[in-house]
């Protein structure tokens, strides 16, 4: 969630050269709803029965005069949903990888089960938008002894070919006293174990500088390229690889036309895990218990291969999934209901970005949702549009094309609720807690907002104001075309853009309200009679 916070505020900090005056494909394996918790297994683990998920109680009552189709907003619905979509078999959904595509087929699938109209392109239900790539060529490797490493991460500079064959060159942490004066014909290693600052923005933002000053460094002393092995637990080492980075099935993208991200001096070729312990053991250095490195001896002969290469694909794609419930009396105009399913992929250690909260919750909200209007009896007046987007991680992309290429027609479309990251709502008491914006104190505050806060009680849900987040998530891209909008989330926590962020992690009771919250407040816009109006700044909800 949240495209400003770090994902395309940190690309376009990049591509503008700003980040440095400041701080300076394989298809995933197929499963199931009621897979085990995200970071419980290895990528492609083997499903878990759903009677081994802890028991999380009956769904709430259906408050008096709620619309009977609440109640298939259900908790263990929402959980089933979630668990699949934060597995590791997802590798965390990075948009346009095969992941992120076999997670659009589900969604698909799940409309299409439903019985919804499609609203895709060509009569199907996804909608593709261009975008331009920067991936690993298969031939991009470490190799040393017997030894061959195929998942590496690269931070590229351009994407000229680069192949060594030859000699280590020793370089410690990459300090300036500890890297040879003439590396030209010879492979750089340089370990790196953590920053001074820990995980978050700051952290990442921190990580790309390292790697930044690094290149930097070895490309003074005549380098090529050079190669990095994380050891310990990498952090923000191998956090930020995900935004500037490229690694298996996570290409660097961009939106057509969009400026390159600033390059390195010389590419450097990242390592993790075993893969950094063979390295060292290859070149005669030693890690002890506590993760400390003994240099290799003075005379270290080790020698290997390194190539480096990239492919650029100018017409690359990812994809929306769009479907439609027509209503009754009004059915010319729609509610659009709207979430995420992408997030930032695997990490270079093999940890996943499993994005339960931001935003498998939304998803499994909007495909609830989109299974209570078709399964629970009468139709809204107005037509219900249920959009699941990718692209949002990167800069709000696939809503963008959406209100740019919209498949129903733009003017017809009354409303839009957003829901991104609802796992995770605060405890007030017996009330849950949830941001929304615009909130009354915006000047976009809306007459969806006062409904949602009107029906909030009901569901024992208070509001707090998420204005900060207003530019921040898809349904900005609906606001700037002039549509009346609302936003549920539950904010920031430790846990998030972290590969902490797990569908065990999840509140789902109160994940349940918020998803009713969100349905009721869209059914009671797809009654109106009138169109969802602006209302400006109010002294209360």
């Amino acid at each position: 969630m949240l495209a400003m916070r770090m994902s395309s505020w940190f690309v376009r900090a990049v591509a503008a050269g700003a980040l440095l005056p400041l701080l300076l494909a394989q298809s995933p394996p197929a499963g199931q709803p009621g897979d085990k918790p995200a970071g419980q297994q290895p990528a492609g683990g083997t499903a878990a029965p759903k009677s081994e998920l802890p028991p999380i109680g009956d769904p709430a009552a259906v408050p008096d005069g709620a619309p009977p189709h609440l109640a298939l907003v259900a908790r263990n619905r929402l959980r089933e949903h979630a668990y699949w979509l934060a597995d590791d078999a997802r590798q965390g959904r990075f948009t346009s990888s095969a992941a992120q595509q076999a997670t659009a087929k589900y969604v698909a699938d799940h409309f299409q089960k439903l019985g919804l109209k499609p609203l895709g392109d060509k009569k199907g239900f996804l909608q593709s938008y261009p975008i331009e790539q920067l991936a690993l060529d298969p031939s991009t490797a470490l190799s040393f002894g017997d030894v061959k490493i195929t998942d590496v991460g690269v931070l590229p500079a351009g994407d000229a070919k680069v192949t060594l064959a030859g000699r280590f060159a020793w370089c410690g942490k990459g300090r300036g006293d500890e890297i040879p004066g003439a590396l030209k014909g010879r492979i750089p290693v340089v370990v790196l174990d953590k920053l001074p600052r820990g995980n978050g923005p700051g952290g990442d933002l921190q990580a790309i500088q390292r790697y930044f000053d690094l290149a930097r460094q070895l490309a003074k002393n005549e380098a090529t390229a050079g190669v990095v092995a994380l050891v310990g637990d990498p952090g923000p080492l191998a956090n930020t690889l995900n935004y500037r980075g490229v690694l298996p099935d996570h290409p660097q993208v961009a939106v057509t036309g969009s400026p390159s991200p600033t390059a390195a001096s010389i590419p450097l070729l990242v390592i993790a895990g075993e893969h950094s312990k063979a390295l060292l053991a290859h070149l005669g250095a030693v890690i002890d218990a506590q993760g400390a490195v003994t240099p290799p001896p003075d005379d270290a002969k080790a020698a290997g291969k390194l190539t480096i290469a990239l492919k650029r694909n100018p017409k690359g794609s990812a994809t929306n999934v769009v479907a439609v419930l027509e209503g009754t009396n009004r059915k010319a105009e729609a509610v659009v209901f709207s979430a995420h399913h992408d997030h930032i992929g695997r990490r270079i250690d093999g940890d996943t970005f499993n994005g339960a909260d931001d935003n498998a919750s939304g998803t499994a909200g909007l495909l609830t949702i989109a299974e209570a209007f078709a399964k629970g009896g009468e139709r809204p007046d107005r037509s219900i549009v249920f959009l699941s987007v990718s692209g949002e991680e990167l800069g709000l992309w696939g809503s963008r094309w959406f209100s740019e290429h919209p498949t129903w027609p733009l003017d017809k479309i009354v409303a839009d609720v957003n829901i991104d990251m609802i796992g995770r709502a605060e405890q007030d008491g017996e009330l849950t807690k949830i941001q929304i914006t615009p909130s009354r104190e915006h000047a976009k505050y809306s007459t969806i907002g006062r409904t949602a806060a009107r029906l909030a009680p009901r569901l024992k849900i208070t509001f707090t104001s998420g204005d900060q987040y207003y530019e921040r998530s898809d349904h900005y891209n609906f606001a700037q075309k002039g549509v009346p909008v609302v936003f549920l989330c539950d904010g920031e926590h430790p846990d998030y853009h972290q590969v902490t962020d797990s569908a065990d992690k999840l509140d789902y009771e109160r994940m349940e309200a918020v998803a009713r919250l969100a349905f009721w407040t869209g059914w009671e816009v797809a009654e109106s009679k009138e169109r969802p109006k602006e209302l400006g700044t109010q002294p209360d909800w």
